[in-house]
């Protein structure tokens, strides 16, 4: 299992090293082509000599561009591997409190998951298998533990997952 995670570890890291120098070479590769693309256009179509220095202005300008569309790309780059790590981070600490849920009350909330957070008590008997009266009583400690709302809706109720909860598991 350590060697596992170690080798999943190791291939993120090739990944996101490839995915940063994806960026650097499509943004150079774009600037070459648009630097030469002017240079070309100057030389040999649009401008005599007298031209040429007003051009080379607006060359630095697109290039002084294509910089700062770089370092915006590194900059986004850097910043949403910061986000997926604090996401990431948050999803465990969810799944170890989920952790200290019986098998039983970890099969409801996975149904009520499986139904985006909303359900009804008996979708989850359905789902689950569970009596009704198996499915109440687990029902009623997971409210107790604030984990769950139920309401009732015509001749059933209708379960939600706790708001923060839903955030945190669903996403």
């Amino acid at each position: 299992m350590q060697k596992y995670k170690m080798n999943e570890e190791i291939s993120l890291r090739k990944n996101k090293f490839f995915q940063l120098w994806l960026i650097i070479g499509i943004i150079t590769g774009f600037a070459a082509v648009l630097f030469f693309s002017i240079t070309y256009l100057n030389n040999k179509i649009l401008c005599d000599v007298d031209c040429r220095a007003q051009n080379e202005v607006a060359l630095i300008l697109v290039l002084i561009s294509l910089f700062g569309m770089f370092i915006g790309s590194l900059t986004y780059y850097f910043i949403s591997e910061k986000y997926k790590k604090k996401i990431t981070k948050i999803h465990k600490d969810a799944n170890i409190t989920l952790r200290f849920l019986g098998a039983e009350e970890k099969a409801i909330i996975s149904s009520i998951l499986s139904n985006k957070g909303k359900t009804t008590q008996s979708k989850i008997s359905k789902d689950t298998r569970f009596s009704r009266v198996k499915i109440f009583r687990i029902l009623k400690k997971l409210e107790e533990k604030n984990i769950i709302t139920k309401k009732p809706h015509g001749m059933t109720n209708v379960i939600e997952l706790d708001e923060e909860l839903k955030k945190i598991l669903i996403g």
